[in-house]
């Protein structure tokens, strides 16, 4: 299972899409009844219906800027029929089987302390029922009220949450929303868990084990929880954290990085030494540098930038926000953590491959060192279903086009396969993640997407535990107090 998953992940996808259906054109607007006759007409000979495919699309292909709905265009057609895309920046509502999922709205960043003397948002620690996990930024949201207190959370309200809390940007926290609900969540009701499986989230259409689950926000090497193959992979370990406190003595007390450049590179190194199932692939590549972007760039309080120990700590220990923490000013976005995730890399590199057996690493045929933040951004949209654990596989197979839709979009045939006109309206969903990626003006990632699908059988896991029971949340009182004159003039 591991070979094959490593084989996976060595390669991007491959090719491409053709063009639409002509009734696709025609409901798009972009197509008459005198040029679907013509279309008609030439149909039984590909070339020339290539021939005049390619004249019509000259024609009519769309502004490279358009000033309504942005999105993947295939072909010159927009490739969200039926919703989804961004206009004016804003996900547009979901249609379909997804038209449950509740849509993000962009929260407007400034300088805000936070929580200030919100009567809603003061620390709250868990009851027995609520669930946390594997993140203490998330768990800190859910202590005071960003998210449910419960742990119970939704598509929207996590990616609206990491904006007020932390000053993310929409396309940013949109971006992570939407991972965490596909690779833990019911991708049906956009409703997820912070921690482990929770009755109270559905499963729809398969098992919604939560973000807990190892592989996707939690990887072997992570800041302060073991790798799975020793035990309980959620739950914090002190020992853990007081070696990454350890490590600020070579960076002058900053958890800046230059520290977790170091960090990351130790975290690996122990693992591969020691873990028979280590595995640094695709996913441990985004989220190992990711989560550690997040430390100097989300918990640093606004008011100076600095990632020091009083700012960082109660996130870790208490997993809530220090007093007199300001969130950060300005955005921080989508394609700033592309390129702090490739910045960080490159100060410290390390192989992608994973473990079979101790002493047996199999590299991945991947030279990642010399990636720029947009290659990086494409690389991991066309990667995008390795988020999903291997428990999860089964449930991608059988619900491929749904979960392919949530990414992209429709899948469009090539035009000379022209489906039956019930598969065409089964296939016609909607698109989250890749409008942000595809004509954006940044990452312009090719919009012929294509995804592997995973085998049907596969996916075995003995499952994780949720770290409700971590020895966090409040329990190291005074640690990291922020002092009063923190405060800006």
């Amino acid at each position: 299972m591991k070979t094959a998953y490593l084989a996976l992940g060595a390669g991007l996808v491959a090719g491409a899409f053709g063009g639409c259906p002509f009734e696709v054109l025609k409901r798009s607007g972009m197509l008459t009844e005198a040029d679907l006759a013509k279309f008609e007409a030439v149909k039984p000979d590909p070339k020339a219906a290539e021939a005049l495919f390619q004249a019509h699309k000259r024609e009519a292909a769309p502004d490279p800027s358009p000033a309504g709905v942005v999105g993947p265009i295939v072909s010159g057609v927009l490739d969200l029929p039926n919703g989804g895309g961004l206009l004016n920046g804003v996900l547009q509502k979901l249609t379909g089987e997804l038209q449950a999922v509740d849509i993000p709205t962009p929260q407007i960043i400034t300088l805000e302390q936070i929580p200030g003397n919100d009567p809603a948002h003061q620390f709250q620690a868990p009851g027995k029922t609520d669930v946390r996990g594997i993140c203490p930024t998330l768990n800190a949201l859910a202590n005071h009220g960003y998210i449910s207190r419960n742990g119970i959370t939704s598509f929207a309200e996590a990616a609206n949450a990491v904006q007020i809390g932390f000053g993310f940007d929409y396309n940013l926290s949109v971006f992570l929303s939407a991972l965490g609900l596909m690779a833990g969540g019911d991708l049906v009701s956009g409703k997820y868990t912070i921690g482990g499986a929770d009755a109270r989230v559905p499963n729809t259409i398969g098992p919604a084990g939560g973000l807990d689950k190892h592989g996707v926000f939690e990887i072997d090497g992570s800041i302060t929880r073991e790798d799975v193959y020793f035990g309980n992979n959620a739950n914090f370990l002190l020992q853990r954290w007081q070696e990454y406190v350890n490590e600020t003595s070579q960076t002058g007390g900053l958890f800046n990085q230059e520290l977790n450049a170091i960090d990351n590179g130790y975290r690996y190194d122990i693992s591969r030494e020691t873990n028979p199932d280590f595995l640094a692939g695709v996913i441990w590549f985004a989220v190992s540098h990711a989560e550690r972007v997040f430390v100097y760039e989300g918990l640093a309080n606004g008011t100076t930038g600095i990632p020091d120990y009083n700012n960082v700590a109660p996130f870790f220990l208490n997993e809530t926000f220090p007093p007199y923490w300001y969130r950060r000013g300005d955005a921080f976005t989508l394609a700033g953590a592309m390129s702090q995730a490739v910045q960080m890399f490159l100060l410290n590199p390390r192989e992608v491959g994973g473990n079979e057996g101790l002493g047996n690493f199999v590299p991945l045929n991947l030279n990642l060192t010399n990636q720029t933040p947009q290659q990086l951004g494409c690389f991991i949209l066309e990667n995008i279903l390795d988020v999903a654990p291997d428990q999860l596989a089964p449930v991608i197979y059988d619900n491929f086009e749904l979960y392919t839709s949530f990414i992209k979009g429709t899948y469009c045939p090539p035009y000379f396969a022209l489906p039956e006109k019930k598969d065409l309206t089964q296939r016609n969903l909607s698109g989250v993640i890749a409008p942000f990626f595809i004509n954006d003006g940044y990452f312009n990632c090719n919009a012929a997407l294509n995804f592997v699908k995973p085998g049907q059988s596969a996916g075995e896991s003995d499952g994780s535990v949720s770290s409700s029971g971590s020895p966090v949340n409040g329990a190291y009182p005074g640690i990291g107090v922020i002092k009063p004159d923190s405060e800006p003039s």
